[in-house]
Parts: structure tokens; sequence; C-alpha cells
């Protein structure tokens, strides 16, 4: 009796050809396309979870994500490991190809689209392991950031230009920058929304703006208008030096006297005050601008009435690390290239009857 040939195959022989196996790929292929799909509408419905996964690593979003909700998230390890296993899938087929080369050199176009895939899952993994997002940091003009992660290497605002439309929406985000490396410069440039700034795996780039509460307009009779913001010191007619400790931009007082600041926002507004008189005396004090100037401030003549707020725009930045970021670029570039020579050697290969086994 003959023994089909498919039985005497030694199982290394058998095992490699499971995993060039096209079936392997489509089922693959399959599941993960079921996967995610299925998980995007569940993306949908719980903001709460999935909000946030745009703005970091998959590395660090995952364990944080499975601690709070395994249940809605076990699809996005899952899908995963499916796309790992069809990079492996297709990094067998790949080396079959190369191992036989001079009798499927026809099939240079697909191959091509094989190794892009493979290096593009490559250079996720590494970057979702080894890269950061970071931001969005709010810096103001001639403020220097430290970028994370990277010692030495420092990011300067030299001048921010929003740009706004005639209704007062924000059009672009016009940041000169320098690139600083152990006191050296190593890139200036501007950064616009859609135009960031890349250095070595390092994305820079804009995303908005913001306004901080920075001082108070105050009309002080019979001085006229004054500025003052914290650390600001003014001599009074009387001798009296008048300086601003603190500034918040909304805060309450307990029943005990102690100052709460709530948020950032303008709000109720406070200043702590210190007077200090010729004598030496001295008083310390809060001074919430929506009510009347504490009794020691009258006395000392210090009669500040608040006209408008001043507030100093900053930029917001995201600072991103991806260090896989030209292996994804010559992957793209190979996914590119195989599906220009895959569509023009289709005809070529149909006519000959070169069809893949399944």
């Amino acid at each position: 009796m003959d023994i089909p040939a498919a039985h005497t195959k030694s199982w290394p022989r058998r095992l490699w050809e499971f995993g060039c196996s096209l079936k392997l790929a489509i089922v693959l292929a399959s599941l993960a396309t079921l996967l995610i799909m299925g998980g995007s509408l569940v993306m949908h419905f719980n903001p709460g979870v999935f909000g946030g996964m745009d703005r970091q690593t998959m590395g660090v979003w995952l364990p944080w994500a499975w601690q709070q909700s395994p249940h809605l998230v076990w699809w996005v390890p899952l899908s995963g490991i499916c796309l790992a296993l069809l990079g492996v899938n297709t990094l067998c087929c790949l080396i079959d190809w190369i191992l036989t080369f001079t009798r499927r050199w026809r099939k240079t176009g697909e191959y091509l689209i094989h190794t892009g895939f493979i290096l593009l899952v490559i250079a996720y993994l590494w970057g979702s392991l080894s890269g950061y997002r970071s931001g969005p940091h709010a810096i103001f003009p001639g403020e220097r950031l430290d970028i994370p992660k990277m010692p030495g290497l420092v990011l300067h605002l030299e001048e921010f230009a929003p740009r706004f439309s005639a209704q007062g929406q924000p059009l672009d985000m016009v940041n000169r920058v320098a690139l600083w490396q152990n006191d050296q410069l190593i890139a200036r440039t501007e950064l616009r929304i859609n135009h960031p700034l890349l250095y070595d795996g390092l994305v820079i780039l804009p995303t908005s703006l913001g306004q901080a509460l920075t001082g108070f307009r105050f009309h002080l009779p019979p001085r006229g208008f004054v500025n003052l913001e914290a650390g600001s010191r003014l001599e009074l007619d009387n001798g009296t030096i008048l300086s601003i400790d603190k500034l918040l931009a909304d805060a309450r007082q307990t029943s005990s006297g102690g100052i709460i600041p709530l948020s950032d926002r303008l709000g109720n507004p406070a200043m702590q005050v210190t007077l200090l008189a010729p004598s030496g005396r001295s008083w310390q004090g809060w001074y919430f601008l929506r009510g009347r100037p504490p009794a020691a401030m009258v006395d000392a003549g210090a009669l500040l009435q608040p006209i408008e707020p001043i507030f100093r725009t900053y930029s917001l930045l995201t600072v991103n690390r991806d260090p896989a970021g030209k292996l994804a670029l010559i992957g793209s570039l190979c996914l590119s290239i195989g599906v220009v020579l895959a569509f023009f050697s289709f005809y070529r290969k149909r006519s000959r009857g070169d069809r893949p086994e399944v």
C-alpha cells in the first residue's frame, strides 16, 4: 500500500508548511478583523476607558485599562496576538520565498508587501515599548521645556504668535522654537499645526493655546492706574511698601480663616498682600478682589480698585517619541512599491495560471 506523501514529511517540515500556509493567514487576518470591528463598538460606548487611548503608548495604556475594566479591553491584547502571529506567518512566507527566489522572482511585488507589513508590525511593537507620548505641555514665550526621558535636550519657545479668524477662532499656532542639547543649538524652526518638529524620533507638535491669569490692573487714588502681579512691590505715598506675595485666580476662605485655591480659571480672585510700614511694622493678609480691601490696606492708603485682569497666552505642545519611526517609513515604502509591482504583474501571472495554494 502506498503511503501518502503528506504522511512521509517530518514534523519540522509540516510545521514549516503550516507556518507558511495561506489558510493560516486568512484565519488570523479574519479573526483580528472581527475582534477590532467589535472592539470599535465597545470603544464608542465606553469613552471613560478608551478616551485616552490615543494619547498614550499601548505599553502604558493597556496595563492601566486592564486594571480598570478587563471585561472591556480583553479584545485588545487578543487582537495584538493575532496580528503578531500574522506577522510570524508573513515572515515564514517571506523566508520561504527568498529560499526559492530563482523560481518565484515574479512574486517580488507580493513579497515586498509582506516585507512592509513585517516591518510595520516590528515598528509598532518597538514604539509601544520604547516610545512615549507626553503633554500637552503649557509653555510661555521665553520659557524652556526639558524633553522627557532625553537628558540634556531642551526646547526653547522663542516666540508664540497664534492666528485667529475674524470671529476669534484660532486658525494656526505659530511657535518659533529652538532645540538645544547640552547647551548646543541643534535645530531652530517654526512649529505650526500639522507642521511638527522632527528630530531623532521626536515629534513636537502644537495642539492648542491657553491663557493664564498673571495679574490685575488697578486704580489707586490719587496715583492712577497700576499693574500688579505676584512678586510686584509698590511704594505708597506714605512710604509703606505693598508687596503682592501670591495671586489665586479662584479661591475661597474656610470657616477657620484658611484660603483654599479652587481652580486656575478666573472666578473669585484673591491676593496675598504684605504691608511693610516705615516704622518696621508689617501686616500680611488676603484681599478678595470682589470685596472691599481689608482695613489694614485702607489705613495704609492702598485703596486698590480692580479694573481688569491681565492674562498671558501660552502654547500647548505635545512631545512624542517613536524610536521606530524610520523603520515604519521603510515599511511603508516597501508596501507602496510592492502594491505597484503587484498591480502591473497581476495579468502576466494570471495568463500563466499562477495561483496560490491554500
